[in-house]
């Protein structure tokens, strides 16, 4: 768990720490490793996933496209993506996020999810936002798509399995809710316990 603690006015996060500010601007850096997708494109469609007017930005996230950010979204080809995740475990064909890296599949990226039901735009919003979720400290829920319930959660792993729900790529409004709690943990390594979000009773 990264040990910095701040309560500084100061809102713009470029490291990996604790931040108590009800309003936080995380700094990105991106980087493509595969040939048919430029940085700059990987960086102009992450961010403007990230600061739609749907996704985090409203739990008080604001994000910004840093070089110089050690908070880095690397897409890479499978193998080096099992590299950047270690000790997670992606086999070659899912994502994660591993401190101060998010590390994008590129076959995800060009394919979607394995048991996708939308576009693969679509994927790449929920791919996004789930991702850089676990870079500000969000966890998976501790159900899956509960009985009722027909849209995912964005923070639930869609990417091989939806169960009965319809894949989501957007938080929502009870994720908005419990992305808002501080102190947030920004870039939290494989090891960090820390809460995993409750879907609300009816």
């Amino acid at each position: 768990m990264p040990a910095t603690t701040t309560t500084d006015p100061a809102t713009h996060v470029t490291k990996p720490g604790t931040y108590n500010d009800p309003e936080l601007t995380i700094h990105v850096a991106f980087r493509s490793e595969i040939s048919d997708v430029e940085t700059s494109e990987l960086r102009t469609t992450a961010m403007t996933i990230l600061n739609d007017d749907a996704g985090w930005n409203r739990s008080g996230f604001t994000f910004v496209a840093d070089d110089a950010s050690d908070l880095v979204v690397v897409l890479a080809e499978g193998a080096r993506v099992d590299e950047l995740c270690l000790p997670l475990e992606t086999f070659g064909s899912v994502s994660c996020q591993n401190g101060t890296i998010v590390a994008l599949n590129a076959d995800r990226w060009r394919l979607g999810g394995r048991d996708w039901d939308s576009t693969v735009d679509a994927y790449r919003i929920y791919l996004v936002n789930h991702e850089v979720g676990h870079l500000i400290g969000l966890r998976h829920p501790q159900d899956r798509c509960p009985s009722g319930e027909s849209v995912s959660a964005v923070m639930e792993p869609q990417t091989n399995n939806l169960v009965s729900c319809a894949g989501n790529g957007i938080p929502l409004p009870w994720e908005v809710e419990w992305a808002r709690n501080r102190p947030v943990v920004v870039g939290p390594t494989p090891d960090w316990d820390g809460p995993k979000p409750v879907w609300p009773t009816a």
